[in-house]
């Protein structure tokens, strides 16, 4: 039984110092496996398809004998590994949750290969933190697979000596993949006047970021193209083709949309020619009817169902988080992947605050909820927030208290933590209470503004 202390000194990735191991377990791999990782979303269709059914077979017995969550669950199912000999008897496995991942963590849910030296926790953006032990394999083969991500979405105009700046909630575990590939990072906390002048001193070949907070350097006149800029990719928020296609007009630069967790890792890629692409070595997509849990036939839209292919610590497998989408039947894209597509998915639509003439991005207070265990002491696992503005001079939150609860100084904490992004005038509250007031429909919205809209405000 871990306590708020073990909690709060689990391995994450503004704590951990990069080693130089890491830099050899990256360089094997990338010796290894660069090419065919580059190249994966060019195979056959059935080359993927039996890759990813070997490698689900690989973690369904993994998960089921070292990780007592899913013994409990399969044996609750009269399910043994001996048994997957289909992908009919993969379907025939019990969805996992957000709440089993929360309820039965660190216990039941971490498999017994493993420690906790990487950990993470969910963005957040479902208004409720879960708490994951990553393998140190799988944070290596997502970097390379970061690098494959920019290649593809570049149009192939990404390579080892191009730079990609991240404005984000936190660092990546590394910054290079020994010496290439290097990567910036900026927490979304940054006033945008001063990202601009980093993206013009740093000249990054990539950025990126979340929409609210692409559409604020767009308003604050950010020349990206100017600053060496030529892909943009935004990523944990809901935007529209439309608007991307608007932002790639004003900044003269791809603007492409990531479909992503931290679950699931990339869930989805947009392609240069605006096709979501599912990333296939990375998760395996399902969609079911979201009451009987039958798997669909592709186009027709349901509840995404995903299972990670990478992280072997906390095995990922046939998870909800909540997202609608529909697997479309034929491919043909002209960007030349062969990778399936997905319809955009229904995600998370956020509002910006609102805070004089300014307007605060969702993303930023997205990010320093996060901070609240990153940089504050605060033990998220299980927490549930929603902040909301009824106001412009007024910002309440509300929390539903996790695992550990919250102490005073903690709540204290909590409060004063907005002041990074609103000046004093602005009366901020904290409540606990035992549900979000402000109810959003299918997807959870964590950030609220009701200023202008036909909405009751909250009291």
């Amino acid at each position: 039984m871990i306590n708020e202390l073990g909690y709060l000194g689990l391995g994450t990735s503004n704590k951990r110092n990069e080693t130089r191991w890491d830099h050899l377990q990256l360089r094997k791999l990338m010796n290894e496996k660069w090419e065919s990782i580059r190249e994966f979303y060019k195979k056959s269709p059935k080359e993927i398809n039996d890759f990813q059914f070997k490698r689900i077979k690989e973690l369904v017995k993994h998960a089921y004998e070292t990780v007592d969550l899913y013994k409990e669950k399969y044996t609750k199912e009269g399910f043994e590994p001996e048994d997957f000999k289909t992908w009919k008897d993969f379907q025939k496995l019990p969805i996992l949750t957000k709440e089993e991942l929360i309820e039965g963590f660190p216990e039941k849910t971490i498999s017994k290969d493993y420690g906790t030296e990487f950990t993470t926790r969910s963005s957040g953006s479902s208004g409720k933190f879960v708490t994951l032990a990553v393998s140190p394999k799988a944070v290596y083969i997502d970097t390379i697979q970061g690098a494959r991500q920019f290649y593809f979405q570049s149009g192939e105009e990404y390579d080892s000596t191009d730079l990609a700046l991240f404005i984000y909630t936190s660092p990546w575990w590394v910054s290079s993949i020994d010496s290439e590939y290097h990567s910036e990072f900026l927490p979304t906390t940054t006033h945008v006047e001063g990202a601009i002048k980093t993206i013009k001193d740093l000249r990054p070949k990539v950025l990126s970021t979340y929409p609210t907070y692409l559409k604020e350097l767009m308003s604050a006149g950010a020349d990206l193209k100017g600053s060496g800029v030529n892909l943009v990719v935004i990523h944990s928020e809901q935007s529209t083709e439309k608007e991307r296609k608007e932002l790639s007009d004003f900044f003269k630069v791809k603007v492409l949309d990531e479909f992503s967790s931290e679950e699931l890792t990339r869930i989805a890629l947009e392609c240069p020619y605006r096709k979501y692409h599912i990333e296939e070595d990375s998760c395996y997509i399902e969609v079911v009817d979201p009451q009987t849990k039958k798997v669909l036939d592709n186009n027709r839209r349901g509840l995404i169902i995903g299972t990670n292919l990478l992280n072997e610590a906390t095995p990922i497998i046939r998870y909800s988080q909540g997202d609608i989408g529909t697997i479309k039947q034929v491919n043909n894209c002209i960007c030349g992947s062969n990778f399936r597509l997905i319809e955009s998915p229904q995600g998370r639509y956020m509002d910006s605050i609102t805070v004089g003439n300014k307007v605060i991005p969702a993303s930023c207070f997205m990010d320093l909820a996060y901070n609240w265990y990153l940089e504050l002491d605060v033990p998220i696992h299980g927490l549930k927030y929603q902040i909301v503005q009824n106001r412009k001079g007024n910002i309440d939150t509300f929390l539903v208290q996790g695992k550990f609860g919250l102490s005073p100084s903690q709540k204290r904490r909590i409060q004063e933590s907005f002041y990074q992004l609103v000046p004093k005038s602005i009366q901020v509250k904290v409540h606990i209470v035992n549900e979000t007031p402000v109810k959003t429909g299918i997807k959870y919205r964590p950030i609220i503004s009701l200023i202008n809209k036909n909405c009751e405000s909250v009291k």
